[in-house]
């Protein structure tokens, strides 16, 4: 990076940060549920908006000199407003790629921004694309998703936690369509043209709610590819059964503590292809019906 270019990347970060600030002391607990006025605040700030897509920049750069991603993958990034996603305490750091947590115990971050690329990546996700996301957390990877997939495309994303789950469909504008049914309230939306896919959200136990999801899939439809965002202590071989030929899944398999692979299984031909795409770090699977 030139030394203009280093320049104006330390002004962006300090402009993030400097704006971010108004929002650091809104709350008494950082770890209490977002207040929904809160959100429509920082959603409503455009002199922050403009200075988190400008921080993100260098971000993107950084990206093309790491990995080979896609294009629309890396405008993805770009247009996509992380600090939303984030709590707001850490608004300052949301163009830094890596996780930021959720909640107070570790349970649920928002990852690193190259994480979500690296899953979409080996999911070879192209628009028009439907895909299943076990972990919505605030849902910054389903919108990520959202705008790779394109108006042709849908993302279909399951949460345990109650309150991210609602936080994300504020987030990520969706509305309630239909009632509990014991273990999941759907979501849905019609895909606004400027953000692309369509979204559903449901409520439940990731797994359990994942096999209905494929069991569920029309033969005619596009196979699912399936982004497991929660380390599995074993690889999730009831989804895998269920892959239709095309269908892919990852996710990251090993103790939450030890060592995790990032796990690639493709459904070609009528046979599973395993694949390990190197060492990563998620946190831990919560629940498992």
């Amino acid at each position: 990076m030139t030394r203009p270019a280093c320049a104006e990347s330390h002004s962006a970060l300090v402009a993030l940060a400097t704006l971010s600030a108004r929002y650091n002391d809104r709350r008494h607990d950082r770890w209490a549920p977002v207040p929904a006025q809160l959100d429509a605040a920082i959603a409503e700030d455009l002199d922050l908006a403009e200075a988190g897509r400008v921080a993100r920049a260098p971000l993107v750069n950084e990206l093309v000199r790491r990995f080979d991603f896609p294009a629309h993958y890396l405008d993805a990034i770009l247009l996509v407003p992380r600090e939303r996603f984030v709590l707001p305490e850490d608004i300052a750091a949301s163009a830094d790629d890596t996780p930021l947590p959720l909640d107070r115990a570790g349970q649920a971050t928002v990852s690193a921004p190259h994480a979500y690329l690296l899953t979409y990546s080996l999911l070879r996700l192209v628009p028009g694309d439907h895909l299943l996301e076990l972990g919505t957390g605030t849902g910054y990877g389903a919108a990520l998703a959202r705008r790779i997939l394109g108006p042709t495309g849908h993302v279909t994303s399951i949460e345990i936690d109650p309150a991210l789950h609602e936080r994300s469909a504020r987030l990520l504008g969706v509305r309630p369509d239909g009632v509990p049914d014991g273990d999941a309230f759907s979501c849905s939306v019609a895909p606004p043209s400027a953000e692309g896919a369509s979204v559903t959200l449901l409520c439940g136990d990731g797994r359990a709610l994942a096999e209905r999801v494929l069991a569920g899939a029309q033969p005619s439809a596009r196979p699912w590819k399936v982004a497991v965002t929660y380390a599995l202590t074993e690889p999730p071989r009831a989804l895998e059964a269920q892959l239709a030929e095309g269908g892919a899944l990852v996710a990251p398999v090993g103790a939450w503590e030890g060592h995790q692979d990032l796990m690639r299984v493709e459904c070609r031909s009528g046979t599973l292809v395993r694949e390990v795409h190197g060492a990563v770090r998620y946190v831990a699977e919560r629940g498992h019906g």
